[in-house]
C-alpha cells in the first residue's frame, strides 16, 4: 500500500535511540526495520519466514520501464519560430515596470503566506518577502537550512518546452538558496501535468523528467523524493506543465546569511549574462502581459551551476543578493530596492529585453565599495560574467532616465488579488 506520511530514513548504527527520540517528540512513530548489508540483495522476512530475495538492481537501475508512444504537440515548431525580436528592442518604461510588478504572476505574496503561521517553532530567520529562500535555524548549532519552492517563471514556458521548464526550475530554486549563501544539497519535486496516455501527454511528462535530469546533473544535486499529480484535465485540455521543486540547502555559520537587501552607497552588479536577447523573453510575463506568445526560450544549466557556486563561495563579500526571475531584471531591481527601503541608480540598455527578458542565473549582488575588486576576481575563478549596474542611494529606482519613488513600487506590488 502507498502513503505519503511514511518515510524511509537510513540512520548511522548506534544512533538509533536519537532518532527515535526526536521522532517522540513530535509525537511521531518509528520502528527498525532492516539493515544495510554488504551482499547486493534485498531480503525480506515476515514472522521469520522468508518472502522475498530479489537483487537490489532488479529494483533499481535494472528495474522494467513503461515507455508509451510519444509525440511533440502539432503546432510547436511554429509557436517556437514566432520573432520577438521587434519587440524585444522596443522602448520600456516605468509604466510598463509598475503594471508589470502588480500583475499576477509577480505581485507580493503576502496575501497567502500572512494565513499561515511561517514563524513555527520559532526558527524562522528570514521573514517571507525578506529573502529569496525562507531560512531556519538548527537549534543547538550555528547552522541554518535555506528552503525553496519554485517553478517555472511563469508555467507557460512549459508550453514553448516541458524540458527547459524543468530544468528553470531546478535551477531558480538552487538560485535561490544560494542567494542566501546557503549550499544547495537536495530537492523533491511535484511534477503536475495531464494524462500522459496519450502520445503529446507522454512527451511532456518525459520531458519534464528529463529536464530535472538534466539540471540535476549540471548542478550536482540529488533528487531525495518527489511525487506527481496527473490526469489534470478539464473540457478544455490539460493543465500547463508545471514542475514544482523544492530545494534544501546548507549554511554553516547563519550569522552570515544574506538578506535580499542593499545598503546605503553600496556598488550594484549583476552576476551572469545580461540576456537582453530575444529568447529571453519567449513565455516571460512581458510577453504574456503583452500579448506575445511564442518564441524559442534558452537557458544553460552549466552557466548557472558556476554563478551558484560563486554565491556560496562568496560568503560575507557580497552583502545582498537576489535572482532576476519573474519581470527580468526591472521588477527584480525594483522588488530590491523595497526590500531595503532605499532607492538605487542603474544603468541598463534601453530595451524591453534588457528590462523585462527572463532567464534564470542572473542574480544583482550588492557589495562594499572596497570589495568590488575581489568580487570581480572571485567571479573571473568561477567564470562568471560580472557587470556593473549602479549604486544603491536616495530614495529612487532611476534606470536610466526613468523614475520610480519607493511609493509606487510598493503601491504596485502590493496590488490586492
Amino acid at each position: 500500500s502507498e502513503s505519503q506520511e511514511r518515510m524511509l530514513i537510513v540512520v548511522r548504527a548506534g544512533r538509533e535511540p536519537e532518532v527515535e527520540a526526536v521522532f517522540e517528540r513530535y509525537d511521531l512513530h518509528a520502528m527498525r526495520i532492516g539493515t544495510v548489508i554488504d551482499e547486493p540483495v534485498v531480503r525480506c522476512r515476515a514472522g521469520g519466514e522468508l518472502v522475498c530475495e530479489v537483487p537490489g538492481l532488479a529494483l533499481a537501475d535494472e528495474a522494467p520501464r513503461y515507455v508509451l508512444p510519444q509525440a511533440s504537440p502539432a503546432g510547436l515548431e511554429a509557436l517556437r519560430a514566432v520573432d520577438l525580436g521587434a519587440v524585444a528592442a522596443e522602448s520600456p518604461s516605468v509604466t510598463d515596470l509598475l503594471a508589470l510588478l502588480g500583475s499576477p504572476n509577480a505581485r507580493s505574496r503576502k496575501p497567502i503566506w500572512r494565513r499561515y503561521d511561517h514563524m513555527n517553532g520559532t526558527n524562522t530567520l528570514v521573514a517571507p518577502g525578506a529573502g529569496d529562500p525562507a531560512l531556519l535555524r538548527v537549534k543547538g548549532t550555528p547552522r541554518a537550512i535555506a528552503l525553496a519552492m519554485d517553478g517555472p517563471s511563469p508555467a507557460r514556458l512549459g508550453v514553448l518546452d516541458p524540458r527547459l521548464a524543468a530544468v528553470s526550475a531546478v535551477c531558480e530554486a538552487a538560485i535561490n538558496v544560494s542567494c542566501s549563501g546557503a549550499r544547495p544539497i537536495g530537492l523533491t519535486n511535484c511534477l503536475n501535468l495531464g494524462s500522459p496516455e496519450p502520445a503529446e501527454g507522454y512527451w511532456r511528462l518525459a520531458e519534464v523528467v528529463g529536464g530535472i535530469s538534466d539540471a540535476c546533473g549540471a548542478l550536482g544535486i540529488p533528487v531525495v523524493s518527489g511525487n506527481v499529480s496527473l490526469y489534470n484535465e478539464t473540457a478544455d485540455g490539460p493543465i500547463l506543465p508545471t514542475p514544482v521543486i523544492g530545494m534544501v540547502g546548507l549554511l554553516d555559520d547563519r550569522s552570515n546569511a544574506r538578506p535580499m537587501a542593499w545598503r546605503e552607497g553600496d556598488e550594484l552588479w549583476l552576476l551572469g549574462e545580461l540576456g537582453d536577447d530575444p529568447a529571453a523573453l519567449a513565455g516571460s510575463e512581458w510577453a504574456a502581459v503583452h500579448g506575445h506568445p511564442g518564441g524559442r526560450p534558452h537557458l544553460d544549466a552549466a552557466s548557472v551551476a558556476r554563478v551558484v557556486e560563486l554565491l556560496t563561495s562568496a560568503g560575507a563579500l557580497i552583502r545582498g543578493a537576489h535572482d532576476a526571475s519573474v519581470g527580468g531584471l526591472a521588477v527584480a531591481l525594483a522588488r530590491m530596492a523595497i526590500a531595503s527601503g532605499r532607492g538605487a541608480t542603474v544603468e541598463l540598455p534601453t530595451s524591453v529585453a534588457a528590462w523585462f527578458g527572463e532567464r534564470v542565473g542572473r542574480v544583482i549582488a550588492s557589495v562594499a565599495p572596497p570589495d568590488v575588486a575581489e568580487l570581480t576576481d572571485l567571479a573571473t575563478h568561477h567564470g562568471v560574467a560580472v557587470r556593473r549596474l549602479g549604486s544603491a542611494t536616495g530614495g529612487m529606482l532611476r534606470i536610466g532616465e526613468a523614475e520610480a519613488s519607493l511609493a509606487e513600487l510598493r503601491g504596485a506590488w502590493e496590488t490586492p488579488f
